[in-house]
Order: structure tokens, then sequence, then C-alpha cells
């Protein structure tokens, strides 16, 4: 009897859960969904020792400054770099927008959050919100998110968009990582240290 109770309980936290993470609050970016990039957002590949970002996100010359960051670069950055880590053998973006404080959810235009998997269709993350993107409505929400998060998190502010670097994969320099999706904003931005 205590056993079906136990399972009860457990069935019934992952339901809740799961209406949790991923209720009707998600929303639809169907340029993202159609592009190349969000298509091999779902990464997954051997681990191999340290985790650092390679020079071939580095944007050439003039053509990427003042374009500001762009998803589908970061989340292709992201998944190359974050499953090289043995403990993100399988990671994949999500637009679940309860990763955002609900202070600044109305300020939100658009939110993903990548997360690792020990292994391909696995329902729970092992390493949940290893990256997050989040595009603000204006310049002054990004600031105030980017400053509250950067008292836990490494940070990079570009206008009004912030990406915050977790702190589950310890083989992976995070502050490199921020370094190289700065490069794909030209240069543009600020990398926020944990204070």
């Amino acid at each position: 009897m205590k056993r079906l109770l136990i399972a009860t309980a457990v069935a019934g936290a992952t339901l809740l859960m799961t209406a949790a993470c991923g209720g009707d609050d998600k929303k639809t970016d169907d340029k993202a969904a159609a592009s190349p990039a969000a298509a091999s957002a779902d990464a997954s590949a051997a681990p191999s020792g340290s985790a650092k970002p390679s020079g071939s996100a580095k944007p050439s010359g003039s053509a990427a400054a003042g374009k500001g960051l762009q998803f589908e670069k970061i989340a292709q950055l992201t998944g190359d770099l974050f499953t090289k880590d043995e403990l993100c053998p399988v990671g994949k973006w999500d637009n679940n927008s309860t990763g955002v404080p609900s202070k600044y959810r109305s300020a939100v235009a658009n939110f993903k959050q990548f997360d690792c998997y020990k292994k391909k269709g696995d329902f729970m993350p092992s390493r949940g919100q290893q990256a997050i993107f989040v595009e603000f409505k204006a310049a002054n929400a990004a600031k105030a998110y980017a400053q509250e998060e950067a008292k836990l998190y490494p940070v990079l502010i570009v206008g009004n968009t912030v990406v915050v670097a977790g702190t589950g994969l310890p083989n992976t320099d995070m502050k490199a990582y921020l370094e190289a999706v700065q490069e794909t904003a030209g240069g543009a931005g600020d990398i926020l240290a944990k204070s």
C-alpha cells in the first residue's frame, strides 16, 4: 500500500511539473522553427575533455557589427559547445518562459533555455537552464534582468537581449562561451561577471 501511495505521489508531481514546465505559456517561433539552425538546436556529441568554443563562431568583419544577438547563431554555438561536456551529452532548446522571474515576463519578447539530457528522448533534463536567451521589448528591462542574474551567473547583455550562462557544466568555460556569443554580435555588449 505504501509503494502505491509513493508511486501515485511521484506520478502526480510529475504531471504538475509537466504542466508547469510545458504548459500553455509556450510561444511558438515560426521563423526559428523553420530555420536550419533551429532544427539543429537539438544537439548531441560524444564527450571530450574540456569544452571550449572554437573560433568558427567569429563573425566576418563589419558584416556582423551592429546586428545584435541572433538566436540561430547562439543556438548552434551553444549546442556544439555544451554537448562536448560529458555532463551534457544531449542538449535541447526550449521556449518555456517560466525560466524568467515573473516580474520580467510581461517585458519578454522571446525566451529560450538550453537544457541538458543524459540521453535523447529523456523527459526531464539532467541539467536545466545551462544557457538562457532572452530578448526583451525594451533595453531598460534587459539591463535590470541582466544585473539581477549577474549576481549568480555570468551574463552577456547586448541592447535588449540577454544571454545567461549556467553553472552546471564544470568542464565548460562559460566566460569563453559568452565571449564567443559576444563575437557573433560583432563584439557588441557587455559581459557581467558574478558579483
